[in-house]
């Protein structure tokens, strides 16, 4: 189970994020809106990954097998979320090498205090973390590009269509042990 108090989405620490991850399967339509906005605006914004980006979108490719999520337009704007994913994976124009700090110390230190804004405020640690997520997003496109090889085998052609997006944007992840 992921610890989304300890991960950050756009707009700061994750923690409503597992709720919005549930409403997916639910069957409340402005809940299941609202979760759809959350994925499009805090956990990947405007292309942008945050380090909840990649095991949200891991959660989102289960809920693709999930039996309860049928509806082809919510299926299809899923698979268009993971290749938003994918495609913050092929980010190249940061470095991408590991910092020289103890990224993971520093953001508890942020914490400690339970001011998020110390960490929006330290330059250093936000790179870390952006390059985190980045590498996230990397590390996770294998997932992505089985999951929606099997939604190209869904009925709707809506749903196939977004399938076949996500296994293009998954084409243009390197892999991490291919990195410089």
């Amino acid at each position: 189970m992921t610890e989304y108090a300890a991960l950050l989405h756009a707009y700061g620490l994750a923690v409503d994020t597992p709720g919005h991850l549930a409403a997916l399967a639910g069957d409340d339509p402005a809940a299941r809106a609202r979760a759809l906005k959350h994925l499009r605006s805090a956990i990947i914004h405007q292309g942008t990954p945050c380090t909840a980006t990649p095991p949200a979108a891991l959660e989102v490719a289960a809920l693709l097998a999930d039996p309860r999520v049928t509806d082809p337009g919510l299926r299809a704007e899923l698979l268009n979320f993971l290749a938003a994913v994918a495609e913050a994976g092929t980010i190249t124009d940061i470095d991408l090498s590991e910092p020289d700090f103890d990224v993971d110390a520093a953001l508890a230190e942020a914490l400690r205090d339970g001011d998020e804004e110390g960490i929006w405020e330290d330059g250093r640690l936000q790179g870390a973390l952006y390059v985190r997520a980045v590498l996230g997003c990397r590390q996770i496109a294998s997932a992505l590009l089985a999951t929606a090889t099997a939604a190209l085998s869904d009925p709707s052609p809506q749903v196939q269509a977004a399938a076949a997006r996500t296994i293009d944007a998954c084409g243009g992840v390197t892999p991490l042990a291919w990195r410089s």
